[in-house]
């Protein structure tokens, strides 16, 4: 029903972070999800098989071009939501990813290469989109921030100023959210709680994810 690429052509914005939270909110919420991990460190495919501890969901190591669309596609047929986590950089495989979704979140920090190369993956996507002939939302998300630094201040006008379309919804640096890599869930209390629900609300309310169907696992 939706697929839903998180990318950015710098190592170090979050993208395997902001997978594990959505994923796992997501089918806690009643949804089937399906990740594709197109990431050649396997940092999402690894926590899900070996760490995660919540509802399952399906997680696919992929990091060929030429299988990546093939089974995105497959498993949108057959799911809710199919997230694709794409490398620190980019290639080949990352455009496909990029090509192949319905929507596409570019996470970065409040840091002036996160900025620059946000931008750059934002403008690749737009361009991949107009090739493909299709409509293809992109959205940024500020993450790891630190609230209200001059640093995060800087960044949010410099977004607002380049025309970079972003989600109001932030995540900001806290310790559970690091934990998350070895802890096997994802922060269910608290303001990490909060601002979590606050991104899933979001992203439901410009339709990039489907309503949940049931309630979340305790």
């Amino acid at each position: 029903m939706a697929i839903l690429t998180v990318a950015s052509f710098k190592g170090g914005p979050g993208k395997t972070t902001i997978c594990q939270i959505i994923a796992a909110r997501c089918v806690a919420d009643g949804l089937v999800v399906s990740v594709i991990d197109a990431d050649p460190t396997k940092a999402m495919s690894n926590w899900c098989h070996d760490t995660y501890e919540g509802k399952p969901f399906s997680c696919t190591a992929e990091t060929s071009e030429r299988s990546i669309a093939d089974l995105a596609i497959g498993l949108d047929e057959k799911s809710d939501l199919v997230l694709i986590d794409t490398a620190g950089f980019g290639n080949l495989a990352a455009a496909v990813a990029m090509t192949v979704a319905d929507h596409i979140l570019v996470p970065l920090t409040a840091g002036a290469a996160d900025l620059n190369q946000a931008e750059e993956t934002i403008k690749q996507a737009r361009g991949l989109a107009a090739a493909a002939r299709r409509k293809i939302d992109v959205r940024a998300i500020m993450n790891r921030l630190s609230l209200k630094t001059n640093l995060t201040k800087h960044a949010e006008r410099e977004l607002l100023e380049a025309g970079i379309p972003t989600l109001k919804s932030t995540i900001s640096h806290r310790t559970s959210y690091g934990e998350i890599s070895y802890s096997g869930t994802i922060p269910k209390k608290g303001a990490a709680e909060k601002e979590i629900a606050e991104l899933i609300r979001e992203l439901r309310e410009i339709s990039w994810l489907p309503k949940a169907t049931g309630q979340e696992s305790q």
